[in-house]
């Protein structure tokens, strides 16, 4: 029986463009949670940015894997916070600030972003969406403790890759996962999602078995070989939808909400009669 459910956040829970969870969504979310199911994003963004995608709505997110495993929630209490290194971060800001079409983006607890990097003219859209919570350009970035950060690089598809590559070579310390497109995560090296999760595993004392993740992205493989409960959205990348034991229909179609409500039935039909059924999404799709 599914017991923990997690997300993620960017076009798997909310679709790219969208400011925010649909209303079928929180609603399935808050059905999990009735039925004694644990609900939670996991994602590459902070907790000051999922509050905004969940409409602030705390229960939607106080339990939580954010910036990739790195900052752990469980019923709002912070269990772990992993900050990266800060002089590889520097020799990241040497390389990243003078390249075209390139910014490096550090973020508060708050959410709100100091970057470093080309004219906002030349780095698309994706930038604005990145920096919502207020910023600041700087010709050198502001020394503080930093969990969250990512590099924009608008750039085509060979040089983006010949600059994931280049990142990882300078800095052996930190991880670039390509998690959008034209935009990396920092991480630290060796850390995923996982490393999250595993942590809420113990505190809840659950299994793999007894968790259910969806993901879109490469920084949701990790999570997807944990437990054999993975469930790609319709629009994932190809990778994604090759892992994932199960899929569902797209972010656009509120394909998780849909998942969780069938995992909410399952959840109350157990607590009221003792049988133990399974959710549809989990029968008509098996690898």
């Amino acid at each position: 029986m599914i017991k923990l459910v997690l997300a993620d956040m960017d076009n798997t829970l909310v679709p790219f463009g969208r400011a925010h969870a649909s209303k079928r969504t929180l609603t399935a979310i808050h059905a999990c949670l009735g039925a004694g199911v644990a609900f939670g994003p996991a994602s590459g963004r902070n907790r000051s940015e999922v509050a905004g995608f969940l409409c602030h709505d705390e229960a939607a997110y106080d339990t939580a894997v954010l910036v990739n495993g790195q900052q752990v929630y469980l019923h709002g209490r912070l269990l772990r916070e992993v900050t990266l290194d800060n002089e590889s971060l520097r020799q990241v800001e040497r390389l990243i600030a003078s390249r075209k079409g390139c910014a490096l983006l550090v973020y508060r607890p708050d959410g709100f972003c100091d970057w470093v990097g080309d004219e906002p003219s030349n780095l698309g859209n994706f930038v604005v969406d990145a920096m919502h919570n207020g910023s600041d350009r700087h010709q050198t970035l502001p020394l503080y403790p930093v969990a969250k950060a990512g590099i924009v690089a608008m750039l085509p598809r060979d040089e983006e890759l010949a600059l994931q590559q280049e990142l990882s070579d300078l800095c052996p310390k930190l991880n670039f996962p390509n998690t959008a497109p034209q935009w990396f995560d920092i991480i630290p090296h060796g850390w995923s999602k996982v490393c999250g999760i595993e942590l809420l595993e113990r505190e809840l004392d659950i299994t793999p078995d007894e968790l259910c993740v969806f993901g879109d992205a490469p920084n949701d493989l990790a999570m997807f070989a944990h437990t054999r409960n993975s469930c790609a959205v319709a629009n994932a990348t190809q990778d994604v939808l090759a892992a994932a034991h199960w899929h569902v229909g797209a972010s656009a179609d509120d394909g998780v909400a849909i998942a969780l409500e069938q995992i909410a039935a399952a959840a109350r039909t157990f607590r009221e009669t003792g049988e133990e059924t399974t959710p549809a999404f989990m029968t008509a799709d098996k690898q």
